[in-house]
């Protein structure tokens, strides 16, 4: 009895010793030297707004289909721009852009996001314009009113562009788990209208982040997206699509059972950014993402039905509002190129230069700082 006892000990030792250094070679080896995992910026909380860690740099990958470069500049915001100054140059005009990972672009190379292609078109040989990211994945709508007011106001731009998409209304009063999502601001919405503003609470990094940061984690996390949602389509790939009203990366339907508490936060938070735009001595310029699913199917979304929402309260606000679902349209029909990657749905370099061009004729439209030469 001992000695079986003492053989399934030694082949339980010989199998958990074969693991480790099956897992150590893919750690130091497999995943950092042959198949590269995808580098992620480390986070960090300063002023009340999480963000990512000062003077990083590396490349994001996505599957075999995207390796993008990005620098995170010394802000923490990721720029093509380099370093954000405080002080401004005289005759240069300077714009802000806030939103959420489509504004961090980390899947596309870093001078070639939206920012830095609305700084090339609304610039020319006569004049500068200075184009500051402010763009933090998973962040919801109401987490932009709390970049704006903390972060924003600081640089005293001469416009405020505030990037909207599909899931930024209903995540800005139900919490969706995150390693950092308790880090944005909230509101608390009771009997359909808004009660009172939640704040973050401060980011801290800690066991769960240093294992992210490992080559074998951001291999299968980031680089090859194995998460239990990733797990369900790929078993049943069909599952996710079918389901009634899911469109734009978002379950639309759920989001308008509570239409009365997604209208009462739109309505709030655009009237916040309105003031507080404002009372930088800014202008305000609210910009909507598109179902471009719908778009390359020739078909109908229920996701346009939060375009409208938005479009309506911002015309109650009388805050200038660009619905960018005609405009990514319009290009399908001349070009029939993709605004998104196959692995990805967030905006290529084609879809950020057709949102960049469309944000630059709607700023030229509502300001003269920029007429074309």
């Amino acid at each position: 009895m001992m000695r079986r006892w003492r053989n399934f000990a030694v082949n339980l030792g010989l199998v958990l010793a074969s693991v480790l250094v099956f897992v150590g070679f893919c750690e130091f080896v497999v995943f950092r030297l042959v198949w590269l995992a995808s580098d992620v910026p480390a986070n960090a909380f300063v002023e009340g707004v999480v963000r990512y860690a000062p003077n990083q740099h590396g490349t994001w990958r996505v599957r075999d289909e995207i390796a993008a470069p990005y620098r995170i500049n010394a802000e923490g915001w990721n720029s093509g721009l380099g370093d954000y100054a405080v002080a401004r140059r005289p005759g240069v005009a300077r714009v802000a852009v806030v939103g959420d990972s489509f504004v961090e672009a980390l899947q596309v190379p870093y001078d070639r996001s939206l920012g830095e292609l609305l700084s090339a078109e609304l610039g020319g040989a006569r004049r500068a314009v200075e184009v500051y990211r402010f763009g933090i994945s998973g962040a919801p709508l109401s987490q932009y009113l709390q970049m704006t007011q903390r972060e924003v106001v600081r640089y005293r731009p001469d416009w405020v562009v505030v990037l909207i998409v599909h899931n930024d209304f209903d995540e800005s009063y139900k919490f969706k788990p995150g390693r950092y999502t308790s880090s944005f601001l909230k509101l608390r919405v009771e009997h359909g209208h808004v009660t009172d503003e939640i704040p973050p609470q401060p980011w801290q990094s800690g066991t769960t982040e240093w294992l992210r940061q490992t080559a074998t984690a951001r291999f299968l996390l980031y680089r090859w997206q194995v998460r239990p949602g990733f797990l369900v389509d790929l078993l049943l790939p069909r599952a996710r699509a079918a389901a009634a009203g899911y469109a734009a990366n978002t379950d639309i339907a759920a989001v308008l059972a509570d239409r009365r508490g997604v209208e009462s936060v739109t309505d709030y938070l655009f009237g916040r950014l309105d003031v507080v735009v404002r009372s930088m001595g800014a202008n305000l310029l609210l910009a909507m993402d598109t179902d471009r699913s719908a778009i390359y199917r020739g078909s109908d979304s229920p996701a346009l039905v939060l375009n409208r929402i938005a479009e309506d309260t911002a015309e109650r606000h009388h805050i200038p509002f660009l619905d960018l679902q005609p405009v990514f349209a319009a290009d399908w029909q001349r070009e029939h190129r993709r605004f998104d990657f196959d692995a990805d749905g967030h905006w290529n370099e084609h879809g950020h230069a057709v949102a960049a061009g469309a944000i630059a004729h709607a700023l030229r439209a509502l300001s003269g700082q920029f007429e074309l030469d």
